[in-house]
């Protein structure tokens, strides 16, 4: 589509040359002087053959398409063995668009730009075919060589049954995959000329030079750069269901136009306009049948998208056009000049509605309410007004900034946002009440817009600071720029991060591994001590034990060696008598030899003497015993006393240790802790640099692929 576009334009610049060529007394030419035979047989040899479906075409059909479609058979409804057939088109609808292979369904399916694929389940064709068949298409697609083709007036119509003015049906529309390499960088930036936002989507167009750029307004992120060769964008608008971006802008006293691009697609889908300087205002009706545009030559021209041509002229403006605005419903387009001058008009006709009287400063911002009943304007003379549609009144004013207010718009919900000279950006109620004052720029206030879809309002001042901030709360959500580093930099910058993170993380991942060794030591301490202190209270136990049995031992053997020896002495004490009076009995028993009684009673006296003698020897053998026990234990007791206490204090400093190290365990490991958190915060720095870079570099091969593409196609 945009090559038909092209075509358009390109008609209209002849157009224009031509006229201008006329007016200079020029005479020009449009049918060359007749060859002579020599020049035309020597022009029919040099001249390139005609591509046709019978030479040409139906050969690579037949080797690829005619197994499924052909007469028999006719996959999706098309047959493409005969040239009627493949006119014809399938299921889909028509196969080929004469003229226009891009807009062609079968040549997008074979250059898999479409699905399904063709041929199915296989490679794409080779890039020789691809550019025969576009090539044919784009002649016309002639049968043969003696075939006249006839192509179409190309027309552009994306124009909606009724005026679009709520949400649409389906995903909000956001961009694919676009280049996100600038067109231009400057070393400084300029002034913010024109900001939009889409009415659907988290999206914002913000103007650079000979450039529109596509932020992300959840995350603030560029999605992509939309090229504006004809020079510095001076508005910028989406259309009411968010699905297109308008952009009008040019060169000073040079040339101004406008330009479509698709949102989803990030494709330009068309072009109006070849003023003689920029364009300064511009928008596109909901219904997507017109585009209106504004310059300094003082005059609104409106242009039918589905021809491309002029629909309308209005005249009525006495200085430069500085703002435009359809109605959300269609009917009426309200735009305002530099002297203050506002106007409204019927949208179909052109005709003159209502005129706005009331500003004493030049118009800088024109903003409809969503219900189309009511339209605000914002003017060099401080103040915002709101103005009704039965008869044009002013039914609220006020001043909003001080030096001058630059823009105005309204939300969603009727709310509105304001920035101006006093470099201050406000949120209003439609009464007029302040809402919020977000923080002050450090220069005049230029543009500012509201995403209804995120709450956010963005705003910028003269040097090229742009501002988001949450109209809820009025903190500030981050900032974007319409100068935004070429990708060769932005790869510069994340590989010089990416060794910074390197290094960093090195550093963190070392100390943290320190740390964490210096735990487990204490851990193997504490272990270690703790085991240390079981085997020495085992120990102790154990002395302890030995020495209770030894004591016992011992007082049991003293207690035996008492006993014996009182014994020893009960036994012995009887002992002398015993004896004495054997020894009396033994005499007298001898002077009395043969004494019976006498002798009976000297063996008595002798055998108590010998039993009592004999159970003293006893028992001093079993009072050695007891003494040699007593003497045993004695030396055990001695012997476990001290090893007890020596123990008892190895215990001690064991526990004591345990302490120290479970005391030391916190803080270090608070310590592991926390470089370890610090590591993982670094190893994720890491990997968010590496990340980084892989995407710049993927970014950088997506732009080369794409504008080798787009230099091939311009070929």
């Amino acid at each position: 589509m945009a090559e038909i576009m092209k075509n358009l334009i390109t008609a209209n610049r002849c157009r224009q040359i031509c006229n201008t060529l006329l007016a200079a007394g020029l005479t020009v030419t449009l049918m060359s002087s007749p060859l002579s035979a020599e020049d035309k047989k020597k022009d029919d040899k040099d001249k390139k053959p005609k591509v046709t479906y019978d030479e040409h075409i139906k050969p690579i059909f037949r080797a690829k398409c005619f197994a499924c479609h052909n007469t028999d058979k006719k996959a999706s409804g098309l047959d493409l063995t005969n040239y009627t057939g493949l006119m014809q088109g399938g299921a889909a609808g028509e196969s080929i668009a004469p003229g226009d292979a891009e807009g062609s369904y079968l040549y997008m399916l074979v250059t898999h730009d479409s699905e399904p694929f063709m041929p199915p389940k296989s490679d794409k064709m080779p890039d020789k075919e691809l550019a025969l068949i576009q090539e044919w298409i784009n002649i016309g697609a002639p049968e043969n060589a003696g075939s006249k083709v006839s192509i179409k007036k190309p027309k552009f119509d994306f124009s909606l049954q009724g005026a679009s003015s709520g949400k649409p049906d389906g995903p909000p529309p956001m961009p694919p995959h676009l280049n996100l390499d600038p067109v231009v960088h400057s070393s400084l930036p300029t002034a913010i000329t024109a900001m939009a936002t889409n009415p659907w989507s988290p999206l914002a167009a913000v103007a650079g030079q000979k450039q529109v750029l596509l932020y992300n307004t959840k995350t603030l992120e560029l999605l992509g750069v939309l090229p504006f060769p004809e020079g510095v964008p001076h508005v910028l608008k989406f259309s009411r269901n968010g699905s297109l971006l308008l952009a009008g802008g040019g060169h000073a006293a040079a040339s101004g136009r406008v330009v479509v691009w698709d949102v989803k697609t990030g494709k330009r889908l068309f072009e109006v306009g070849d003023e003689l300087d920029a364009v300064l205002c511009a928008d596109i009706s909901s219904d997507q049948r017109f585009i209106a545009l504004g310059s300094p030559s003082k005059v609104i021209r409106v242009y039918s998208t589905s021809t491309g041509e002029l629909a309308y002229e209005i005249r009525k403006h006495t200085d430069w056009m500085t703002s435009l605005a359809f109605s959300p419903d269609s009917v009426l387009l309200c735009s305002g000049d530099r002297n203050g001058g506002a106007f409204v008009w019927e949208a179909a006709t052109g005709n003159e509605y209502l005129t706005l009287k009331g500003h004493k400063g030049g118009i800088t911002g024109i903003t409809w309410r969503s219900d189309s009943n009511l339209v605000a304007t914002s003017s060099e003379d401080q103040s915002v007004k709101l103005w009704e549609l039965q008869n044009g009144n002013n039914i609220k004013s006020w001043n909003a900034h001080g030096g001058g207010t630059s823009s105005v718009e309204f939300a969603r919900d009727g709310r509105l946002v304001t920035t101006g000279r006093d470099k201050v950006t406000k949120l209003w109620d439609q009464a007029g009440k302040q809402l919020r004052a977000f923080p002050a720029f450090g220069d005049i206030g230029v543009c500012v817009t509201i995403c209804d879809e995120t709450n956010q309002v963005i705003s910028s001042d003269w040097t090229g600071k742009i501002k988001v901030w949450n109209a809820a709360d009025g903190k500030e959500a981050g900032e974007l720029t319409a100068n935004p580093l070429p990708l060769s930099e932005r790869l510069s910058k994340a590989t010089a991060s990416l060794s910074a993170a390197q290094a960093n993380h090195q550093k963190l991942a070392a100390a943290a591994q320190a740390d964490q060794a210096a735990v487990t030591k204490i851990n193997a301490d504490i272990a270690a001590s703790q085991k240390q202190q079981t085997d020495l209270q085992n120990l102790l136990n154990s002395l302890n034990g030995n020495l209770a049995a030894a004591q016992k031992a011992l007082a049991g053997a003293q207690a035996g060696a008492t006993a014996s020896t009182n014994k020893i002495t009960e036994i012995g004490k009887p002992l002398p008598a015993i004896k004495e009076a054997h020894a009396k009995a033994d005499a007298v028993s001898k002077q009395a030899a043969g004494d019976k009684e006498l002798a009976e009673a000297a063996a008595k006296l002798k055998a108590a003497v010998d039993n009592r003698t004999a159970a003293i020897a006893a028992e001093q053998k079993t009072l050695a015993t007891h003494q040699a026990a007593v003497k045993d234990n004695q030396q055990k007791v001695a012997q476990y006393t001290p090893q007890i206490k020596q123990t008892t204090d190895a215990l001690n400093a064991a526990k004591a240790k345990v302490v120290a190290l479970q005391t030391s365990l916190k803080p270090a490991t608070d310590k592991a802790t926390a470089s370890q958190n610090a590591a993982n915060s670094a190893a994720s720095a890491l990997a968010a640099a590496q990340n980084e870079v892989k995407h710049w570099q993927a970014e950088i091969e997506f732009s080369k692929k794409l504008n080798n593409a787009q230099a091939s196609a311009a070929k």
